[in-house]
């Protein structure tokens, strides 16, 4: 029994010194218990990284569909025309507005298909487009 209350007096933390405290709690809670718990509090603040969700992306893709939308457009009027002319021409042309306005269209449909994929990084970037292509249509007609 003196053993005992011996040894509780040991542990006792008032009557060790800094060295033994440390390897006292060392030993109770162990460096691999915190590295761990602060591993899983920073994975849990990570937010995991969603393929393909960048500006440039939707940026370049949204003019780019645009281009390919004139040219479907186009394609019965000017069938032999490269890419600088048809864009002049589209531009010279009459039906200017109608064709750009065609041309936004499936910039629409690729903004509420980005939207429910919750790829909000391209989904600026296809705003931002579409704002350069409405910006260029109303440069025209004023």
């Amino acid at each position: 029994m003196a053993d005992k209350q011996l040894n509780e007096d040991y542990l006792d933390k008032d009557h060790l010194e800094d060295d033994e405290e440390d390897e006292l709690e060392e030993g109770m809670f162990g460096d691999n218990m915190v590295e761990e718990q602060f591993q899983e509090d920073w994975m849990e603040e990570k937010k995991p990284t969603i393929p393909f969700d960048n500006f440039f992306i939707g940026l370049f893709g949204a003019v780019i569909l645009s281009i390919l939308t004139i040219r479907l457009v186009t394609l019965s009027e000017l069938p032999d025309v490269g890419l600088k002319d048809l864009l002049k021409q589209v531009y010279d042309s009459s039906n200017f507005q109608t064709i750009m306005m065609s041309a936004m269209i499936p910039n629409l449909i690729l903004f509420f298909i980005l939207y429910k994929l919750e790829r909000w990084k391209t989904n600026y970037g296809v705003v931002v487009a579409s704002l350069l292509i409405t910006a260029f249509l109303f440069l025209h007609i004023v």
